[in-house]
């Protein structure tokens, strides 16, 4: 009887430790907010990133070329972005895939 008793209270750990494991594999990654040095610090980004990817709401800083404030998904320009130049003149619009998409608004000057 205590030979049984030892199998079950050890087969049901066995489960529990198995299920435990497959959610933790199966829950979703989760975007970390960070800041990221590229191209030898001529670029540098600031916000969400998946899976070493931009993912999110982000900055990305371009030296002496301006900076893009929006989102991302996948690493590429996703959603509604901002491009502002270096001399003042923004533009505005949404993205899709890395690409703009739709209208497109131009401010020029502060």
């Amino acid at each position: 009887m205590g030979k049984i008793r030892s199998r079950m209270i050890f087969e049901i750990i066995t489960i529990v430790g198995i299920l435990t494991f497959a959610v933790i594999s199966l829950m979703p990654a989760t975007t970390k907010r960070q800041s990221v040095q590229l191209d030898h610090g001529r670029m540098s980004y600031s916000g969400a990133v998946l899976k070493h990817k931009f993912d999110g709401q982000g900055t990305l800083q371009i030296q002496k070329q301006g900076r893009y404030v929006g989102n991302f998904a996948n690493g590429r320009f996703e959603g509604p972005g901002e491009f502002i130049a270096p001399n003042g003149w923004r533009l505005q619009g949404d993205f899709s895939k890395g690409e703009l998409n739709g209208v497109v608004k131009l401010r020029v000057g502060n």
